[in-house]
């Protein structure tokens, strides 16, 4: 019986190398694959584009043309629009990829989803920006087409992955932000789905903290205005590392307006939100870790109150309840987001964790009422609007003359 199913695995493994192998290879290689207008300017929408950045297995880029005529498109886009532009950045995550040909991926799931954003900013009446620039990150988060298979990649992305959140990657998303923000009235939404989700959050947290320890008196401007992270394959322990950077430096958010007038940020700068449901992230990531893990010397406390360095380096963040700042759910065709009482997250870092209505597993991410979940975060600190800037303050600054209480 044993050879009989050692055969069996071998066959499969040969006609899974043989017939369903994707290769690690550059999909979009021309401007004009690259480049793609999505909508023009019209009573009904504003104008939208796609950009494509592609990155190799070992993180670096497959194509530096990409990023430039990025960039060059963004201070295009910037110098001719009157009310200044959005950037909203996607890197994909496990099982997917930037080829152009597969019907139900990411790339063609985040092209209509910049369709829909340039009409809703077109309808919504705001001082809203008046172009949309989509720039589609893409990795090798897919190496195989056949369906019994897919599951077993899950730990060998995970490590590409974090090859792939590289100094290449912070200096791609650095230029993006900065060729936006060279215009005040410009914004920023960086977002990130399972691995691509920690690509990101790897590569804009040392950013953030870098602003953020370069902040002196009345503190500095941010390049993003959110952060969002779907349903993310990153550790607690990592998580915990910047929250607690952000506590112990007691990191406030403020909206300030082109007037003068200051409000303070109700909602986050960086918000994780994980389905309950989410088997990937709560079954098989912790797996993993445990094996990965399974020699390294944790600290046996962290202080009295404070998870175990091991169970917050097993785990998703999401999935930990220490770390859970959150709660939302659909009740009765409604959405409920209710900040837990006394939660050890204060910061502006939030971590949701959802209901399986709001997210039924670990690729639901564009169904109505997860799409309606981020933009009700999104409106929380009015982000199209173009009159206000983004920026971080320490604690030790104190500027609560100037500040208007948000109702």
């Amino acid at each position: 019986m044993s050879r009989r199913i050692a055969s069996i695995l071998c066959c499969l493994v040969i006609a899974t190398c043989g017939t369903g192998c994707i290769s690690s290879q550059l999909y979009n290689a021309s401007p004009d694959q690259y480049l793609r207008p999505i909508a023009e300017p019209s009573d009904e929408t504003v104008g939208a584009d796609l950009a494509i950045i592609e990155f190799d297995e070992v993180g670096m880029l497959w194509e530096p043309d990409q990023v430039e005529a990025a960039v060059e498109l963004i201070q295009e886009r910037n110098q001719a629009s009157e009310r200044g532009i959005v950037l909203v950045t996607f890197t994909h995550g496990w099982m997917n990829d930037a080829d152009p040909d597969r019907k139900a991926g990411d790339l063609q799931r985040f092209r209509d989803s910049m369709q829909r954003l340039a009409v809703e900013l077109k309808m919504s009446g705001a001082p809203a920006p008046d172009h949309v620039v989509g720039v589609y990150i893409g990795w090798r988060g897919a190496t195989t087409r056949f369906p019994l298979v897919k599951s077993l990649t899950f730990w060998s992305r995970k490590a590409a992955a974090e090859r792939v959140a590289s100094p290449q990657m912070r200096e791609t998303l650095f230029r993006l932000t900065d060729a936006t923000k060279m215009r005040p009235d410009s914004k920023v939404f960086l977002s990130g789905h399972s691995m691509g989700g920690m690509i990101l959050a790897k590569a804009i947290a040392p950013v953030i903290a870098t602003k953020v320890m370069s902040s002196r008196g009345d503190g500095v401007p941010v390049p993003v205005d959110l952060v969002l992270l779907q349903n993310p394959a990153l550790d607690g322990l990592a998580v915990y590392q910047l929250l607690e950077f952000m506590k112990r430096n007691q990191i406030k958010v403020e909206l300030r307006h082109e007037d003068g007038s200051v409000r303070r940020s109700v909602g986050p700068l960086i918000v994780s939100i994980t389905s309950e449901a989410d088997t990937a992230t709560r079954v098989a990531y912790p797996f993993g870790q445990i094996v990965n893990n399974l020699l390294l010397p944790f600290q046996d406390s962290l202080g009295e109150g404070l998870p175990p360095q091991s169970q917050l380096a097993n785990r998703a963040h999401g999935h930990i309840d220490f770390l859970v700042s959150h709660r939302a759910k659909a009740e009765d065709g409604k959405l409920i987001l209710t900040g837990r009482p006394d939660a050890f997250n204060d910061t502006p870092f939030w971590i949701i964790r959802t209901d399986n209505r709001i997210s039924a597993d670990h690729g639901d991410i564009y169904n109505p009422r997860f799409l309606r979940l981020v933009s009700s975060i999104a409106e929380l600190n009015d982000i199209y609007d173009t009159q206000l800037s983004t920026w971080i303050v320490r604690g030790d600054h104190d500027d609560s003359a100037n500040i208007t209480e948000s109702e």
